[in-house]
Order: structure tokens, then sequence, then C-alpha cells
């Protein structure tokens, strides 16, 4: 009975447009294709910082915990023009605050789109920030290339340093390879992407924390197909 509905419904809007005098123009578009890439991160992903003590941290600044490096591998079954994003699960946990020595030219981390979030406390205070920092010289098929940055996957630019901070914003900000020599996209069967991990947490009198409280910051990388 709801096939025959939806059916004579969609007849009516036919015959009903068939009398218009404009038009409009329905486009399907897509790819199949039989390539297919792997993320992969160096150490399965985790980064980490190990138990540090309440005692040991400042009770009255916030606490710098130092970085981590950890490498973004994507693996392809032929040469392929992929790029990939980042996405914050615990975006609601992030405390905004400066992250020292956050990228390989040691730079600062401080604006709201590139910190990440690192759970919360048993009180529900938001524990501290992460920030993921790019090396903008990347290995590409045994090749030096460099990291190319998009906010649409249309119109790319070369990263101009290694400062280069890895923005969230939703999962709308691309990365991918380009030519060193013409900044041009280049398809890969195997990308390396050397990546910085930086870790700030608040000062303990903010924190109030009585018992062990896990650090939980959690991203997801996600490939996009150009």
């Amino acid at each position: 009975m709801k096939k025959n509905i939806i059916a004579t419904a969609v007849a009516m809007l036919l015959s009903t447009a068939t009398h218009a005098d404009s038009t409009a123009v329905l486009k399907l578009k897509g790819v199949l294709t039989n390539d297919a890439c792997t993320p992969t991160l160096s150490d399965g992903g985790i980064v980490d910082f190990g138990t540090n003590y309440v005692s040991a941290l400042s009770a009255t600044a916030d606490n710098q915990l130092g970085h981590k490096d950890i490498t973004l591998t994507i693996a392809c079954t032929a040469a392929t023009k992929v790029a990939w994003t980042i996405n914050d699960n615990n975006a609601d946990s992030v405390k905004k605050l400066t992250i020292e020595d956050a990228t390989f030219t040691g730079n600062e981390a401080w604006s709201s789109t590139v910190e990440f979030g690192v759970g919360k406390t048993a009180g529900n205070v938001n524990i501290g920030a992460y920030s993921v920092a790019m090396n903008r010289n990347i290995t590409v098929d045994g090749g030096a290339k460099q990291v190319g940055l998009s906010s649409d996957g249309v119109a790319w630019t070369p990263a101009d340093s290694d400062a280069q901070l890895l923005t969230h914003s939703s999962g709308l900000f691309m990365f991918s390879a380009m030519n060193i020599e013409n900044n041009d996209l280049v398809p890969f069967t195997n990308a390396v992407f050397p990546l910085r991990v930086a870790l700030a947490v608040q000062k303990t009198d903010a924190l109030a924390i009585t018992d062990d409280t896990p650090i939980t910051g959690q991203a997801t990388i996600t490939l996009r197909y150009l």
C-alpha cells in the first residue's frame, strides 16, 4: 500500500510539470575505482604521556607536559590523489590555553581551531588541550615532497613552514602531497607525514583532582579521494 501511494504521488507531480514553462535538470556524478588507500599511525595511534603526579604540577599556572612525535602513513594499492582531514572526537572538553613547543620549530599553539580536547575531571572540569603539528617535508614513494593545504579540496597551497598546526575545523581542512618544484598535487602509493603532538593541562587548583584522572584525547583521521 505504501509503495502505491508513493508511485501515485510521483505520477501526479510529473503530470503537473508537463504544463510548466520552465524545467530543472538533475545530474548525477560519481566515480567507480579500484584504488584503495589505508591510513596508519605509528605506535598503533597511541601517544602516551605516561603518569604525571599532581604534586609535581603547578597549582597556579598551566602545565606543559611536552611533546611526542609520531607518523601518519597512507598506503594505496595504486597511485592515487588523496587528501586527509582530522576531526576532534572530544571537542567539548577543550580548555583553551597556550601549548608551548607545539611545532617542529618550537612555536606555540593557542587558537581554539588547533587545540583538541583531552577529557574532563570527575567534577566535569576540562583538563586541558593538545595540538598536532606537521613537518612540511614528507616522504612520498621514497622521494621528498611537501604538504599541500586546502579548505575546499579545490584550491591548494603549500605549507610554508614546519610551524604548521593541524586545524580540525569540523574536518574541513585538508592535507595532501605536492611537488616541491611546481606546487601541483601528486598521486602516490605511499606517503609518510611526520606529526608532533604536544600537551598542556590546567593548573591543578582549577582541576581539583582527588582521584586518578585519565587523559582521553581522541581524533579521527579521514581520507578524501580527489
